[in-house]
């Protein structure tokens, strides 16, 4: 498994795997103290029999009141850690069965209880929520994001609601200007190899008080990202990209820059203030299309930097515009990932591992209180806003439902600001991938039903002739 240069190889030998170690036993068998298996086979038996009657309200009934990605506790880690690949196969059979009943409603013919019909999709797309991916930042470690694409792209399990910040702001804009026949050259070593690193001397050093270049990293992103807006990626590919952006200064909050907040801001421009790291790279501006179609500058005065320092993984922002309810998030900032393996620790097992999963939190949570503590006390100045980007940092949530962590050498952490090589970018592209096929089974199963809500909700409003509620729409 750890050596695969493919899925296909990866499964064959993981189901093996669980052939030998009673896994398969274990996934045939409904019982569990993991899930309520007494729910879930009740209801898998409920919305059976009401299709097969042909019971279309009864059936519109049932699932309205009980669909919920979680329900029963079918979306817990736990149910998929007990084996190398899938889970209970009652916990299949009741998802195969609730997206098998939601195409029979909506291919039923136009005259059969269509206005219901129409408002039982909105109500529940609305209700039961979509899931959306998070790219964090990393630096040159965000290659690894292009794996994990990869895989859920292959599998067509790519979420249609996408963030990124830093490094997986790049990825994302890329994402929000490639069409679907246009996305798999994203996947090539030698298109997503770029050189988004270049020293300045000395004096531009003093007079920028910056490290790096940052018209190579305009470079990079003119590479990926087409120039548009917002709204103009949105109505291209559908895709619902966010990029996270926080300001040089404490007078400005974070900012979700999307088709809804920011619809006429330039995703380039923007995806260069979420790159900007201080220290690193100058603050920018953000730019904007006027009514007459002319690129001027967002809020003048206000310069914007990397998304990373206060908002890496804007889950409540996306929760409360996009109605997502579920997150999976790839995650490479190096400030994070060392901790994130620690922290896994924990679910493996043994007291060792528990107590010091516990100790971090707890020395986390006294660097949080001390940083905030300090920031307060400060007068207004250098002091107080570095330690408010500290505090920042360490309050964020760096998890998402189901968190892709990869497994880097130090060597690779050392490398993450420089340009890598054709042979480097593929290793960790592929790195992605791998570390993405453990967490395949748990990706499939909790986007199922949100992907055949909107396959639904498609043919909906294509056979009916009342007007769809794009509000509702957009939403769910």
């Amino acid at each position: 498994m750890r050596q695969a240069g493919d899925y296909a190889t990866w499964a064959d030998a993981a189901q093996r795997l669980d052939e030998l170690t009673g896994g398969d036993a274990w996934k045939s068998e409904d019982e569990s103290s993991l899930y309520d298996f007494r729910m879930i086979r009740a209801r898998l038996r409920q919305i059976r029999r009401l299709r097969e009657r042909g019971d279309i309200f009864g059936l519109m009934h049932e699932l309205r009141q009980g669909l919920h990605w979680n329900i029963g506790g079918i979306g817990s880690p736990y149910i998929y850690a007990q084996t190398f690949i899938g889970t209970k196969h009652l916990v299949s059979d009741y998802i195969d069965e609730v997206c098998r009943s939601l195409e029979y409603l909506a291919g039923l013919p136009h005259a059969q209880a269509m206005p219901e019909r129409q408002d039982f999709f909105e109500e529940t797309a609305l209700s039961f929520g979509r899931t959306g991916l998070m790219l964090s930042g990393g630096a040159t470690l965000g290659l690894f994001h292009i794996g994990v694409i990869k895989s859920l792209w292959e599998h067509n399990a790519l979420p249609r609601v996408i963030s990124g910040s830093s490094a997986g702001s790049v990825v994302a804009a890329t994402l929000g200007t490639h069409t679907d026949d246009e996305i798999e050259e994203i996947f090539d070593a030698d298109m997503a190899r770029f050189g988004f690193w270049r020293g300045l001397g000395l004096s531009s050093i003093i007079k920028r008080r910056a490290l790096m270049d940052q018209a190579q990293v305009r470079r990079g992103i003119q590479h990926f990202v087409a120039d548009m807006t917002f709204d103009e990626s949105y109505r291209r590919t559908g895709r619902v990209v966010n990029v996270t952006v926080s300001p040089a200064n404490t007078t400005q909050s974070p900012k979700l820059l999307n088709h809804v907040t920011f619809p006429h801001l330039c995703m380039r421009e923007a995806v260069l203030a979420s790159c900007a790291v201080p220290v690193i790279f100058e603050p920018v501006l953000l730019y904007q299309r006027d009514h007459r179609g002319a690129k001027v500058p967002f809020l003048p005065n206000v310069k914007w930097v990397d998304g990373s320092m206060k908002s890496d993984l804007p889950q409540m922002r996306l929760r409360r515009l996009h109605n997502v309810n579920h997150f999976i998030v790839s995650q490479t900032n190096p400030h994070v990932v060392p901790f994130m393996a620690l922290r896994g620790s924990r679910s493996r097992g043994g007291r060792t591992g528990i107590l010091r999963a516990y100790a971090l939190e707890a020395v986390k949570e006294q660097a949080k209180l001390l940083a905030g503590l300090g920031r307060d006390l400060s007068p207004p100045g250098h002091v107080r806003k570095r330690l408010d980007t500290l505090h920042g940092l360490l309050e964020q949530q760096y998890r998402g439902n189901i968190t892709v962590v990869p497994s880097f050498r130090l060597s690779q952490f050392r490398q993450m600001m420089s340009n890598p090589s054709v042979e480097t970018t593929r290793e960790m592209i592929l790195a992605g991938e791998r570390a993405t096929w453990p967490k395949l089974s748990m990706i499939l199963h909790q986007t199922r039903i949100s992907q055949t809500f909107d396959r639904c909700l498609k043919q909906i409003e294509g056979a009916s002739d009342e007007p769809v509620h794009r509000a509702q729409l957009k939403a769910g």
